[in-house]
């Protein structure tokens, strides 16, 4: 004889269990919170001298071009400068234009320590809005 049960042989499971996915989700986050602090290394590093800088965005009517070649010639808008007439340069230039912005060409083969100086003329200058241009892959 054949039993007759409410359960067809056919038919779709209409739940999921989630428990062994929740047992997952549980274990990965604990691997996760365990081994986040192991990937950190303190590597001893001298870091150059230099002042931080806030990064504002650009207002395209208001910019000046500083660009440093890898030999550390410093350029204002193409023209050779000196760090002492850059600063005043750069000062004359934010009195007269409240949002002066500058942006910073740097030759990638460069001292980072001229890098700094060149940044540190311009946080004398009392230049918030500075840009280091690059480019992309």
């Amino acid at each position: 004889m054949k039993r007759y049960s409410q359960r067809s042989g056919h038919t779709a499971m209409a739940e999921l269990n989630v428990t062994p996915l929740l047992d997952l989700a549980f274990v990965l986050l604990i691997i996760f919170i365990i081994t986040t602090p192991l990937l950190t290394s303190n590597i001893p590093v001298q870091l150059p001298v230099g002042s931080r800088n806030n990064n504002q965005p650009l207002d395209p009517k208001s910019i000046r071009t500083v660009s440093i070649d890898k030999n550390g010639q410093i350029y204002l808008e193409s023209k050779p400068i000196e760090l002492p007439v850059l600063e005043q340069e750069l000062i004359a230039f934010r009195t007269a234009t409240p949002d002066a912005a500058v942006v910073v060409h740097a030759d990638k083969s460069l001292n980072v320590q001229q890098l700094f100086d060149v940044m540190d003329v311009l946080k004398r200058a009392k230049i918030d809005r500075m840009d280091l241009e690059n480019v992309t892959p």
